[in-house]
């Protein structure tokens, strides 16, 4: 006879001590897709087959669920960047920067395809003002703005980088990396190809490459 954990391996993952985690997964992808005001702390719990109670264990609200939830996307996404995004540029040469740089373009596009919901909140809270906006903004998205700057301007001035002013070369990286994967179902109807495969992913990464990093191939060797 199976034992009880055997016949409700649901039950028994609700009980394991990652539930935290498992919940702010679940919260991202309803966040992404109903944004703050549409999104249902119950149906986040019944997504990954929790009791409210559960939820309302470890998050106090529906606003610090969703502020815990976007503070571990940006974390994930801070370890996927980490060794791609120097934090001192004046000891490289361009070509060791534009090589980081595509490195850093292709985890980028390959994190979007991960975690569309990354987008998807971007989304919701910039179409209008609120203090999920400010807060987020000023934790989260104006540290990584602020972080890839240097290296554009420095790429762009010696010819490597496409001569794109940074505030618009920002929302063109930002969306060029992320609207394939947030329109997947319309990608799949209009092309037949599936945006998450990893052929499509790496394509997509070298053509962000190429497009935003047009002299990288012609970049002097260090």
């Amino acid at each position: 006879m199976q034992g009880m954990a055997d016949r409700n391996p649901v039950r028994q993952r609700r009980a394991r001590p990652d539930i935290r985690e498992v919940l702010l997964e679940s919260a991202l992808v309803e966040f992404g897709a109903k944004g703050f005001d549409g999104a249902s702390t119950r149906s986040i719990a019944r997504r990954v087959e929790a009791h409210q109670p559960q939820l309302n264990y470890h998050f106090e609200s529906k606003a610090a669920l969703w502020t815990a939830a976007v503070d571990y996307l940006f974390g994930l996404l801070g370890e996927e960047l980490a060794d791609v995004l120097p934090t001192e540029i004046a000891g490289l040469d361009v070509s060791q920067l534009a090589t980081i740089f595509a490195g850093g373009l292709r985890r980028f596009v390959g994190f979007a395809a991960k975690h569309p919901e990354l987008n998807q909140i971007m989304v919701h809270e910039g179409t209008a003002a609120s203090d999920r906006l400010e807060w987020m903004t000023a934790t989260h998205v104006k540290p990584f703005f602020e972080a890839i700057k240097p290296g554009w301007l420095l790429l762009r001035s010696a010819g490597i980088a496409a001569p794109i002013d940074f505030e618009i070369l920002y929302y063109v990286l930002i969306g060029a990396a992320s609207l394939p994967y947030v329109n997947a179902p319309e990608v799949r109807l209009l092309t037949g190809r599936d945006p998450k495969h990893p052929d499509w992913i790496k394509a997509h990464g070298d053509a962000l490459v190429a497009i935003l990093l047009p002299g990288l191939a012609a970049a002097p060797s260090g």
